[in-house]
């Protein structure tokens, strides 16, 4: 066993989740039997003696599989039966002082949750390994600084740190919250350049499972199989023209599920209608699923437009059930650089699922930008990044490139700032798949789309129905390549490339926003039915 490799599926003990009828050994072996690679015995309850004698059994069982134990925080029970580490939370016994009472061949543990403490981890250079969280809501910890949880932004910000500042190699494990459902996801998305986590932490997926040797294989086999939506993704890169493109486009016939505002709910479907797909509106969690199971050529375009808290419990089942199922999803983070309020809902969202295209004016993303895990530019944060829903930010164009390569990196996705030119940046070509870490870098891929009209910014919903064209072209895989998978790069660019040559033409033939309004759809038809 590598020297972290044993972290990669790190079973945390809890003896009040053992279902009913079966024992707290039998539940730690059948763990073991299943896969797991290290045991950590927290027992906040017991006597010492009686913790001695769990410890004793649990320990000849690990050793019979080669698996460390690791006590929690008792580092006298830790040398009672000789076991392999302890883990101490920040109120525990400091890391140093384990150390010297254990000596230099001992495994030690450190829980962090914030940025600070994982640099205080890499100074002191004591820990083999940190555990970083909680990730997600968990009911196992009440007192957590972060009840919703850090989430993988918070998760890359400490890798970042582990990265940067530390002369050994220090181990990480993310622990809160995880199971079968967000394993693979999380792996995925907290990825940086060049590090990955070394493995989760798991309690109640395992511990309160009354199958448990079966939860830990299952557990196994997530934490090696790419996230879900990875698998239709492809960075095969072709010369082709937009006919071609806009023919797959027309010819797939796709369907956009939008999540959307009032204001441009009817706009937007009738530019879904005018380029070939069918638009549905709904809100309605029970449907989703029936969706993504039934419809093959389908997209989400999710609309922050107007937030709340009915609206994000709607946004966040949908991030779910399209993650789950492998379906792309558009994000416009409407207004994100305007309030306080609006760019934390982005921080909930963007932590709670994954998005395979964020379009945005300059404001917005640049909002977005605030969001990542190794944004540094803290003399920026008071500047004014919006008016209502839209951007008064101006920047150089290497500043903007600066912006839509670290949003796309960091959230390893397609990014797309709108404006009198276009930004199209490719996440996706960022990384080269090495496993479940997803770790090198190659070269990121960008380009420009020139702009169409300046009547588009006095129709309400251009901006949105933007995010309604793209997701047809990824819907229906209209990459030019008439695969199984897309290229959401190349697809993004040629909606994006359509959509405002449209644009340009309907501004040529008007005077005036509402005759643009019907000559945009008009030819936006014309193109894409020819």
């Amino acid at each position: 066993m590598s020297s972290t490799e044993y972290l990669r599926l790190y079973l945390v003990t809890d003896s009040s989740m053992v279902p009913e009828g079966l024992s707290f050994e039998e539940q730690v072996e059948k763990a073991l039997d299943g896969g797991a690679t290290c045991v950590q015995l927290r027992e906040k309850k017991l006597s010492t003696r009686d913790f001695i004698e769990r410890a004793k059994a649990v320990h000849q069982k690990c050793q019979a599989k080669g698996v460390p134990l690791i006590i929690n925080d008792r580092i006298d029970v830790a040398l009672a039966i000789d076991a392999e580490g302890v883990h101490v939370g920040q109120d525990d016994m400091p890391a140093k002082k384990a150390r010297e009472i254990l000596g230099e061949k001992k495994i030690i543990g450190v829980s962090c949750s914030t940025v600070s403490e994982i640099e205080e981890v890499c100074e002191e250079g004591i820990a083999d390994y940190v555990g970083l969280g909680n990730v997600y809501q968990t009911n196992t910890k009440k007192d957590v600084k972060t009840p919703n949880g850090i989430g993988p932004i918070g998760v890359r910000k400490m890798l970042h740190v582990l990265q940067d500042n530390s002369e050994k190699y220090i181990g990480s494990v993310a622990i809160g919250g995880i199971n079968h459902s967000n394993s693979s996801k999380l792996m995925y998305q907290t990825a940086i350049n060049g590090r990955s986590l070394d493995g989760v932490a798991v309690v109640s997926c395992i511990m309160a499972s009354k199958e448990a040797e079966k939860a830990t294989r299952k557990l196994s086999e997530c934490l090696s199989t790419r996230a879900t939506w990875t698998s239709d993704i492809s960075n095969d890169m072709i010369t082709t023209d937009l006919d071609k493109q806009i023919n797959h486009l027309v010819s797939n016939k796709p369907l956009i599920h939008h999540i959307t505002n009032n204001v441009v709910k009817n706009y937007s479907a009738n530019v879904a209608l005018s380029i070939g797909a069918s638009p549905i509106m709904s809100e309605f969690p029970e449907e989703f699923k029936d969706f993504t199971t039934n419809i093959t050529n389908l997209s989400l375009v999710l609309n922050l437009g107007t937030p709340s808290v009915d609206q994000m419990h709607i946004f966040k089942k949908a991030l779910y059930v399209y993650n789950e199922d492998g379906k792309h999803i558009i994000f416009d983070p409407v207004a994100a650089g305007a309030t306080s309020p609006r760019l934390e809902s982005c921080l909930e969202l963007l932590n709670s699922g994954q998005f395979s295209v964020i379009k945005g004016n300059l404001g917005e993303i640049a909002a977005i930008w605030r969001l990542c895990s190794n944004y540094k530019n803290k003399n920026a944060q008071n500047d004014v990044l919006m008016h209502g829903v839209d951007s008064v930010t101006t920047l150089s164009k290497d500043a903007i490139i600066k912006i839509g390569t670290e949003v796309a990196i960091d959230f390893r996705t397609v990014v797309v700032i709108t404006g009198a030119t276009n930004y199209i940046f490719n996440g996706f070509s960022t990384y080269k798949d090495t496993g479940y870490h997803f770790s090198n870098m190659d070269t990121l891929q960008y380009t420009t789309v020139p702009g169409g009209h300046e009547l588009m910014g006095s129709i309400t919903g251009t901006g949105c129905s933007l995010g309604t064209t793209i997701a047809a072209f990824v819907a229906a895989k209209a990459d030019g390549r008439a695969q199984k998978s897309v290229n959401v790069y190349q697809a993004t660019v040629a909606a994006v490339t359509l959509y405002n040559k449209c644009g340009k033409a309907a501004g040529n033939e008007s005077k005036s926003p509402g005759t643009f309004m019907t000559k945009f759809l008009d030819h936006l038809y014309l193109e894409t039915h020819k």
